[in-house]
C-alpha cells in the first residue's frame, strides 16, 4: 500500500454512508465524462464523472458487505451500495490494478489539471450545452419552482 502519510488523503462515501473508502495521491489531475449509455443508465445523469487511482493507494474504510456488483454480458460493471443505490468505487475489470473512482462520493474538494470527454458521439441530445434560463445558488424553494415545472405540460 502506499504510504498515506506521502501523498494527500481523499475520502469518500456513499449517499446513507454505509460505504466509505479512501485514497492517497499527490493529487487528482485528471477527471472524466463518460456520455455513453451505460453511464447515464447508471449514474442517472448526462453523465459519469469520475477519476482512476492505483488499487494499492485505494482503501475500503467499511461497508464492504454493502456492496453489490452487476455485470453486463459485454462486461460493463457498477458497483453499487445495496442500501441506498450510489455507485462505489471497483476494480477494472479489466485491469484491477485501477480502481474506478465516482466523483460525486469523493468529500474534498479539488482542482483538476486536466479532464476528459468519453463517447461524446453517444451524448443525449437534452446533455448539450443550451441557454439558461436560470441559474440558482443554492436549491431553490419548490414554491420558486412551480413555474419551470408547468413549462413540461
Amino acid at each position: 500500500m502506499t504510504s498515506f502519510n506521502a501523498n494527500k488523503r481523499f475520502t469518500g462515501s456513499c449517499l446513507c454512508g454505509a460505504v466509505s473508502f479512501q485514497f492517497a495521491v499527490t493529487h487528482i489531475k485528471m477527471i472524466y465524462r463518460c456520455y455513453c449509455s451505460l453511464c447515464r443508465k447508471q449514474s442517472g445523469a448526462a453523465s459519469n464523472a469520475a477519476t482512476f487511482v492505483q488499487t494499492q493507494s485505494f482503501q475500503w474504510q467499511q461497508g464492504e458487505q454493502w456492496i453489490q456488483t452487476y455485470i453486463k454480458e459485454t462486461g460493463f460493471t457498477s458497483c453499487f451500495c445495496k442500501q441506498c443505490g450510489s455507485p462505489v468505487p471497483n476494480a477494472l475489470g479489466s485491469k484491477p490494478e485501477i480502481m474506478w473512482i465516482p466523483l460525486g462520493l469523493v468529500l474534498e474538494q479539488f482542482i483538476p489539471e486536466l479532464e476528459l470527454n468519453f463517447c461524446m458521439n453517444s451524448q443525449a441530445s437534452w446533455a448539450k450545452a443550451h441557454e439558461t434560463l436560470q441559474v440558482f445558488d443554492e436549491l431553490p424553494e419548490l414554491i420558486e419552482l412551480e413555474k419551470y415545472f408547468d413549462m413540461n405540460k
